[in-house]
């Protein structure tokens, strides 16, 4: 392509394309862009092979010996590499040659490498920006794509199906959390078939919940009811049916029914047990549905309804869950929308202070953290200060402000604009 071309392609200025080609520490790509380069520049097997198997130049006088793969580099190739980076390009390296030394298409070694991969993926993706982290996402994908092409045992493949299927539904969630909601539904059907392919019950059932959230956004609910009932029929007592029940409740009361809503928040109670799942308990990360997570569940589906004490509680609950929780398993993209959720309930009870202490930590949180349905939610909140009661409060002006400048500065490409 052309500069003008790929500028063009990945929906930036071709001055900007010109000033990357010619290097330097400051004009580096932002982490969005970085991903959307990887991605482009990593279509054919030549490009992977010649960009992710380069050896590094010395370094400050020193021979460094670098294999930098795709997981390992979450911007731009720096001059010098960062220990986390080489050391997971060491990891990937071993990992690789291991594979290659089994001397069948896949044995324990690989599988277990690929199990780990998920897991570290699903884990770390709580806590970590969605743009880089789908490039890891797509590392091992390919990987296992790869694999699939070759021969293997029956058991063996329909364990590389539970990889590709679990790997497509962390890029749905991806997907959904950067805005593209058309892309997170074909990931989403993806990872269904490959759940299919496994016999994967946990999986179907994950799979299910996602797909139907996905069609509450995309102001489809009738179908998300129909997914999340669906979803149930895999899944006994445990986290699995819990969550279903949950995301139903969650789309009855977009549907404005309270019956509905409180059946299905009854029966979430009732199905709580000791049931584990190996997706839902097991891996955890974004499977998991932990008491947090339900409890910001809880109050998204209060505010629906316009409940504000029982959301009040119930956000308080998910932020206290979450802020004193172990770091590397505290959702900042499910704690900030609690947070949202929470300024709301204020709103209702009529505290735009409280309203907008709860909202100072979302409101500084950095740009590549701007999740999708940050903004969208926060769409519906302007909505709520733009109410007689708070028109003519300068404090409301203020905070509206604030919230302006966020959704400005945070827009991004296929943005879906649903509440």
């Amino acid at each position: 392509m052309s500069i003008r071309e790929f500028a063009a392609h990945l929906g930036v200025h071709e001055r900007l394309v010109s000033k990357w080609e010619a290097g330097g520490v400051r004009v580096r790509p932002r982490p969005v862009n970085q991903a959307a380069l990887d991605t482009s520049l990593a279509r054919s097997d030549d490009v992977v092979h010649e960009r992710f198997s380069a050896m590094l130049a010395p370094v400050d006088g020193a021979d460094r010996l670098a294999f930098v793969d795709a997981g390992a580099v979450t911007g731009a190739v720096p001059e010098v590499l960062s220990e986390r980076e080489l050391i997971m390009a060491a990891a990937h390296e071993a990992s690789e040659h291991a594979a290659a030394a089994e001397g069948t298409n896949v044995g324990a070694t690989t599988l277990a490498q690929l199990d780990a991969d998920v897991r570290r993926i699903a884990n770390e993706y709580v806590h970590a920006a969605p743009a880089p982290m789908m490039v890891e996402m797509l590392r091992v994908r390919r990987r296992v794509y790869r694999l699939l092409d070759g021969q293997q045992k029956p058991v063996d493949t329909s364990h590389l199906y539970l990889l590709a299927g679990t790997l497509s539904g962390l890029l749905a969630n991806a997907s959904t959390d950067l805005g593209y909601l058309d892309a997170a539904g074909e990931q989403i059907r993806a990872a269904w078939a490959y759940a299919e392919l496994s016999g994967h019950n946990g999986l179907r059932a994950w799979t299910r919940g996602m797909h139907a959230l996905i069609e509450n956004w995309s102001d489809r609910p009738r179908n998300a009811v129909q997914l999340a009932r669906s979803g149930q029929e895999f899944v006994g007592p445990g986290l699995g049916r819990v969550r279903l029940l949950n995301i139903e409740a969650r789309v009855w009361a977009r549907l404005g029914s309270d019956v509905e809503t409180d059946r299905c928040l009854h029966a979430a109670e009732a199905a709580a047990g000791d049931r584990r799942d190996e997706l839902h308990d097991e891996i955890g990360g974004v499977f998991g549905f932990g008491p947090a997570k339900a409890a910001y569940y809880a109050g998204a589906t209060c505010i629906q309804l316009g409940r504000a004490e029982p959301a009040l509680a119930a956000t308080e609950r998910a932020i206290a869950l979450y802020s004193s929780g172990p770091p590397l398993q505290r959702s900042y993209g499910a704690e900030s929308l609690a947070r949202v959720d929470n300024a709301a309930a204020h709103l209702i009870n009529g505290s735009l202070d409280g309203a907008a202490d709860a909202l100072r930590p979302v409101l500084g949180l950095p740009e590549d953290k701007r999740i999708a349905q940050l903004s969208e939610r926060l769409v519906g909140l302007r909505r709520r200060i733009a109410a007689p009661t708070y028109r003519d409060a300068v404090e409301a002006r203020g905070l509206d402000e604030r919230i302006e400048e966020f959704c400005v500065q945070f827009r991004l490409p296929g943005a879906s604009g649903r509440a």
